[in-house]
């Protein structure tokens, strides 16, 4: 039977919420010199900013610029990190189930996000591809470089599923490939991109005058934007359109959404939505030592009582305020109730093209992009991690995308 483990403070999920909350907790632990053990617990040995991967799955980065192994962020510190898959959490008993067996703890932060919502699409989760994993990027960026490399001088199609901010920054992604790299690399394949979104126009959260800035961008580099069209099948070389229209999909990426599962690993405390509902303080109401954040946590504003969007922003200062509630709270002080305000949005629209709105204001072109590379720098954590990544970010300029790509599932040895 397996032993069960202590810790003080858990850390389920080492997304941007719980690694954030892993960065400032150390930290402060360490000025205030209170001496509680941190454990961060994921199935991955490596956090990922999520945000960058469609880049990465566009050979525009590398894979490495976007995942930071935990072990390393562990290292020297009194804390550890366990690799494990979450199976089940009770707030009650303070001892959540892992796949290596059972923990438990004095405080608990969930912070296990959401994964690919497919709306019980036929073929959907079997014959597409996501960025919403390193894995998945890889996997991706694999799939379509073998496609590029088998197709002889057939068009490649690749339809997009949904155009809101992930849709569209793959898009961007994928044109710009299109238009600059494949031209020099692939000469004789041409590529047709579509996005395909079920509402009357992308981006529907954004302004319309952004929205009509970035369409006629995206159409400019020869992507089609279809339209009040919902894919109700996804097969293997196609896809079907509102029940009748079937068009060829040499690959399918899905980007329509994303769901929460919070009812798998409690039974107590979630809303419908999948969603934890926690305080303003971001606990549980009955449970204050278990908190929640990032997607999987239902945050309201204590005024017009909307929950707070799911965004990388929201869950980066989510994870900054636990930490710094739970040092106050193990120094017995009380804290003022979160409050979540945007600072903006960046999004970026292939290489050295990006949309910033920044309060009032909204800048399109190469400053917007540079802005959101240099938010994103300053996330990464040590000097020279950030020189090594502008060092390699300058190379790329001068030269073409990285369309290297290891099939691990077939590789033979060969002995000489």
């Amino acid at each position: 039977m397996k032993q069960t483990m202590e810790t003080d403070i858990l850390i389920l999920g080492a997304g941007i919420g719980g690694y954030q909350t892993f960065r400032v907790l150390e930290k402060y632990l360490k000025k205030e010199r209170l001496h509680r053990k941190i454990t961060i617990v994921d199935r991955n040995n490596y956090f990922t900013f999520v945000p960058m991967l469609h880049e990465a799955a566009t050979g525009s980065i590398e894979p490495t610029h976007c995942a930071i192994p935990l072990r390393a962020l562990v290292a020297g510190t009194p804390h550890t990190f366990c690799k494990a898959s979450v199976e089940y959490i009770d707030p009650k008993k303070k001892i959540v189930k892992t796949s290596v067996g059972s923990m438990s703890y004095q405080y608990c932060v969930i912070a296990l996000g959401s994964v690919t919502n497919y709306f019980k699409t036929p073929g959907a989760k079997e014959h597409s591809q996501h960025v919403r994993t390193l894995d998945g990027a890889m996997r991706l960026k694999h799939e379509f470089i073998h496609t590029l490399e088998t197709c002889g001088d057939e068009p490649v199609t690749l339809n997009i599923v949904g155009g809101g901010y992930t849709g569209v920054e793959v898009a961007g992604q994928y044109a710009d490939l299109a238009k600059k790299d494949l031209k020099q690399l692939y000469p004789n394949t041409s590529i047709g991109i579509r996005v395909i979104q079920a509402g009357d126009g992308i981006l529907p959260h954004m302004s319309v005058a952004i929205q009509q800035k970035v369409e006629k961008r995206l159409v400019r580099q020869g992507v089609i934007i279809q339209k009040n069209a919902k894919v109700t099948h996804v097969s293997k070389g196609s896809i079907e359109i509102n029940d009748h229209d079937n068009i060829k999909s040499d690959i399918t990426i899905w980007t329509a959404g994303f769901e929460t599962l919070g009812a798998t690993y409690m039974k107590t405390g979630v809303n419908d939505r999948g969603r934890i509902d926690v305080t303003g303080e971001l606990h549980m109401e009955e449970f204050p030592d278990t908190y929640a954040l990032g997607d999987i946590a239902n945050i309201q504003d204590p005024t017009t009582h909307i929950s707070y969007p799911q965004l990388a922003e929201a869950a980066y200062h989510e994870g900054t305020y636990v930490a710094k509630h739970l040092v106050r709270t193990l120094k017995h002080k009380k804290t003022t109730p979160f409050r979540f305000h945007s600072k903006g949005q960046l999004m970026p629209i292939g290489d050295w093209y990006g949309v910033a709105q920044i309060g009032p204001f909204v800048l399109f072109g190469k400053f917007a992009w540079w802005i959101r590379r240099t938010v994103y720098l300053l996330f990464m954590p040590g000097f020279l991690r950030k020189l090594r990544i502008v060092f390699d970010w300058t190379l790329h300029s001068f030269g073409v995308r990285d369309v290297i790509s290891v099939d691990t599932a077939n590789v033979e040895e060969h002995t000489q």
